[in-house]
């Protein structure tokens, strides 16, 4: 059929592995041995699965930590954004 490597993880999987280290700080490395596949699979799946969540507007800025709700209201506030909390 086509080439290129097949998907070794399922769609649920690939994105538990890019919302996981997000949530926690968990290394591809954890996750690859949490999963059982390698390294490589694991960078690939984050990088597609953040693609498809930045075409639906689910965006991830480096570098800002908030701690306080106060900070997210604020944030959110001063970009005009709408946000989701967990």
């Amino acid at each position: 059929m086509g080439a290129g490597a097949k998907h070794q993880l399922v769609f649920v999987d690939r994105l538990l592995a890019t919302l996981v280290p997000l949530r926690h700080a968990t290394t591809h490395d954890v996750l690859a041995c949490w999963f059982g596949v390698d390294r490589s699979t694991i960078t690939r799946a984050i990088g597609e699965m953040r693609l498809l969540l930045a075409e639906r507007g689910c965006t991830i800025s480096p570098g800002v930590r908030m701690r306080t709700l106060a900070e997210v209201v604020d944030r959110l506030g001063a970009s005009g954004k709408t946000g989701i909390i967990d």
